[in-house]
């Protein structure tokens, strides 16, 4: 659907000519032809000019920042939100960093090193917005999700401006709640839809200690990035266990012990997939490695604060591992160069490229969140399911293993299983996405709890989806923001 001259002058006026476009050659750049107008605001104001114009014209909108979320009615019109990209402050004292839409978290990450602090990044990788609510690698000691943003300013869907926290009293980010009713949960929509209507142009995160250098030796292109020396005080680990149990009851004591800088669950597959370059030689790999495991495993970072405090982590870790019947796994011990990939690829978080594109076919996962020990025993469930349909060759046999990991050194825990399939095989893609309900089904009923349809969470959680769908309601009557937050 083409604006109207009149409405594409009005649009062109908040932005300038060069920062808005409905020419369908261009388009395609951005996945589609059917848009109204892509627009590039430069800040707050210009998105909040925007959002009114669409209200008043009835035009359905979303924004973007570092990645593509969802998909685009014919008609809509896209707030590209490149030109929003900076750090506005970072504060050193208070341990918090304030960006915009479009500051990815590599960016950030690389200038609060060299003050000596660090971030979490999430599992989506570096690349992402450093806006970007979720979990990634290092969960252990960053914590994840909502618990890191601070202050948040928000447009709404008709194009108000919210100053959420301590901002909206004070003119401080310190703080995402009070004084008064929080919105925490509102801006951050921790359960599905996931998303926030609106649009969130500011942000203030938390900042953690970083004991490492002020700049990672970084060697080598992408997907191979490795390090030139492991830094020193930083050591990494990868464990196998014989059950998932004694698996369980090592992660457990790790995190009372509060030795692990980062602890992720990684199954055999997924570490061949971060210390290879191709599909063929991550086969290969993959291949050798399973039959040097006993079975489920992850891989952990010790960092030390002094040499004594790293000798000390080193001597803990060992001796539960040895209680709990662990064995290390030799191509990451002995090797300086693996265990530097990993320690780069899982701190700068570029692990994911590798994770995600890999041989075998696309991939359906189940994430789930809640108490690590009821995840994980959901998860051991959902592998065996996974067997029968590797048996008839419909899904790539991957070990049959979750990963999965702790947050803040295991009060909480996250657990994905993946299936890896060709989705031009008819047949096995019918047969993941009927494992996959069945599977998110059994979390249900078992209370594991499990990511799915709103609808069909909802009636679980306090009938929350009703009260979300009455929330929208209220924020946008017009409905015309697309269902889809910019922290993405």
């Amino acid at each position: 659907m083409a604006l109207s001259r009149d409405v594409y002058s009005a649009f062109e006026d908040v932005v300038g000519p060069e920062n808005i476009c409905d020419d369908p050659l261009i388009m395609p750049s951005y996945f589609s032809t059917e848009f109204a107008a892509i627009t590039l605001p430069k800040n707050t104001e210009e998105v909040q000019a925007i959002v009114r114009l669409c209200n008043k014209h009835k035009l359905r909108f979303r924004p973007i920042c570092t990645g593509w979320t969802g998909g685009f009615p014919p008609g809509s019109i896209l707030l590209d939100l490149r030109r929003m990209n900076r750090i506005i402050e970072i504060n050193e004292k208070n341990m918090y960093a304030v960006v915009e839409p479009y500051v990815i978290s590599a960016q950030l990450q690389a200038e609060v090193m060299k003050r000596g602090l660090n971030l979490n990044l999430k599992g989506a990788g570096a690349n992402c917005t450093a806006m970007l609510r979720g979990h990634g690698h290092m969960d252990q000691t960053t914590s994840g999700d909502d618990r890191n943003h601070l202050a948040v300013e928000w447009v709404t869907p008709e194009g108000d401006l919210v100053r959420i926290g301590s901002l909206g009293s004070s003119d401080e980010w310190f703080c995402g709640d009070g004084p008064g009713p929080s919105l925490r949960s509102l801006i951050n929509s921790a359960v599905p839809p996931g998303t926030t209507p609106g649009v969130f142009t500011k942000c203030a995160t938390k900042l953690y200690h970083w004991p490492g250098p002020a700049a990672f030796p970084i060697e080598g292109i992408s997907p191979r990035y490795v390090l030139s020396e492991i830094p020193p005080g930083f050591m990494v680990r990868y464990f196998s266990f014989a059950s998932p149990e004694m698996m369980y009851d090592a992660e457990r004591k790790i995190g009372e012990a509060e030795i692990a800088f980062e602890l992720m669950g990684f199954n055999m597959s997924m570490v061949a997939a971060n210390i290879t370059t191709s599909n063929e030689e991550e086969a290969a790999v993959f291949e050798r490695l399973r039959k040097e495991v006993l079975g489920y495993g992850f891989m952990v970072i010790i960092a030390g604060n002094s040499p004594e405090d790293f000798d000390y982590k080193k001597r803990v870790l060992q001796q539960i591992i040895g209680e709990s019947g662990g064995k290390s796994l030799e191509a990451v011990e002995k090797d300086p160069e693996i265990e530097g990939i990993l320690l780069c690829q899982c701190i700068r978080i570029s692990a994911s490229i590798r994770e995600t594109f890999r041989a075998g076919g696309v991939f359906n996962s189940i994430p789930i969140m809640g108490q690590r020990d009821l995840t994980m025993r959901w998860s051991i469930g959902a592998g065996k399911a996974k067997e029968p349909l590797i048996e008839k060759g419909l899904i790539v046999d991957d070990g049959g293993m979750a990963f999965g990991w702790g947050v803040e050194n295991g009060h909480v825990g996250k657990t994905e299983i993946f299936c890896r399939y060709d989705r031009l095989n008819p047949e096995a893609v019918k047969a993941v996405d009927a494992w996959r309900k069945e599977q998110t089904a059994r979390a249900l009923d078992g209370r594991f709890f499990a990511s799915g349809p709103v609808d069909q969470i909802g009636p679980v959680v306090s009938d929350y989806h009703l009260w979300w769908k009455k929330l929208q309601k209220a924020l946008d009557p017009n409905g015309v923001s697309l269902e889809a937050g910019s922290l993405v």
